[in-house]
């Protein structure tokens, strides 16, 4: 597996030097980071998990490449690891079932590559990559109107890696960073012009890495990495502006994982980070990155999918959901299908509309005092309408 060339190389440089702080470190936090996620939890109107039982999905794998395509309207999927080997099948998910396309080439088989959509050129953008042997760095262009897998020939590109994070660029290109490239991890950025890359020099960077968490807010065009595999600390926030990068200090953040999943979910206007490896011990939690609190946020969902690493993610803008599949633990593959469905909107109780107040007219009496009027009934007080959650 690829990213078990990366964990080990990353473990052994860091499990002494880091063992002292980092436990003390954890004792220090555990008390007001739970309390703070806590808190911040509770200003949110909570989604769920939901398991789909589409027809036909692909065999269980981890590992894989996945992304929407707003061109065939279908999350396409690429690639991955089972038990057995390498792969190079391309599959399509339309909300009811997953297709299996037959394509007349198609990239060679792979796992930890990554791929994200061009909207100036409208294909998708794979790139990097293990095949077992080999780190990859090779192009390869989906069409989605033809439904057929392109190689590129550019004179330049990045470094053959695994585990590179791929996303769009606030300017619509689509950008890559970092990766292992079988000794170091990069720091390299480049973005795709449609027929060559063209590396990229922002002023500030992050620490380089591979496996990193990573999706771009296409509302506010603001890209959000964490975590990932190094040689110096990726415990860390990072945001992309499409100048610059800035390492954010959020009040709370996740465990730090590798091989976790990401997408960017407009309906909740963040991030959703969902699970991802942490020192060997897969993780099922889903947090939230709120970019005008720059934090994390934990999300209390009621049903989760299990514990994994290596699962593909994607927002399907047909469906309005964010769809999760595959994916591995210590035990073995999945092809599970899941999609995170928003929270219901509260529906307002009607106010009530008052009852009149009746005028009673004074019975005469022979008193020269006129007789008091009755006293009025009290309108209903309306019923508070309920808070969103």
């Amino acid at each position: 597996m690829p990213v078990e060339h990366l964990k080990s190389y990353w473990m052994k440089l860091t499990q002494i030097r880091r063992f002292g702080h980092v436990f003390v470190a954890l004792i220090c936090c555990c008390i007001p980071v739970a309390f703070a996620s806590s808190a911040a939890a509770a200003h949110f109107s909570l989604p769920d998990w939901s398991e789909l039982s589409p027809n036909n999905p692909p065999p269980a794998r981890s590992y894989l490449a996945m992304t929407y395509d707003p061109v065939s309207g279908k999350i396409i999927a690429f690639g991955g690891f089972d038990s057995t080997g390498y792969l190079n099948d391309t599959w399509s998910f339309d909300g009811t079932g997953w297709a299996q396309i037959s394509t007349q080439s198609a990239p060679p088989a792979r796992a930890a590559a990554q791929m994200t959509y061009d909207s100036v050129t409208q294909k998708i953008v794979l790139f990097g990559g293990y095949d077992g042997t080999n780190y990859l760095g090779d192009t390869w262009l989906w069409d989605g109107s033809t439904l057929q897998w392109t190689q590129a020939t550019p004179q330049h590109h990045p470094p053959a890696v695994t585990g590179p994070m791929l996303f769009p660029d606030p300017n619509g290109r689509a950008d890559v960073f970092g990766g292992f490239d079988g000794q170091f991890y990069q720091l390299t950025m480049w973005q795709w012009n449609g027929s060559d890359w063209t590396q990229l020099s922002p002023p500030t960077v992050p620490f380089a890495r591979a496996s990193a968490a990573v999706a771009t807010n296409t509302s506010t065009g603001q890209v959000v990495m964490f975590g990932g595999l190094a040689d110096v600390n990726p415990n860390n926030t990072w945001t992309y502006d499409g100048t610059t990068w800035t390492l954010q200090s959020p009040a709370v953040q996740p465990l730090l994982v590798y091989a976790a999943s990401a997408a960017f979910d407009p309906s909740l206007e963040g991030v959703v980070l969902f699970g991802g490896g942490s020192g060997g011990v897969d993780q099922n939690t889903t947090w939230l990155w709120d970019q005008v609190g720059a934090t994390w946020t934990q999300l209390s969902i009621a049903h989760s999918p299990p514990a994994r690493e290596g699962a593909g993610m994607s927002y399907d803008a047909a469906l309005h959901r964010v769809i999760l599949f595959g994916g591995q633990d210590n035990n073995g593959y999945f092809n599970d299908t899941w999609e995170l469905v928003p929270a219901p909107t509260p529906t307002p109780t009607p106010t009530p509309t008052p009852s009149p107040t009746a005028t009673l007219t004074p019975t005469p009496t022979p008193s020269v005092t006129p007789a008091p009027r009755a006293t009025p009934r009290p309108r209903p007080t309306p019923h508070p309408r309920p808070t969103p959650q």
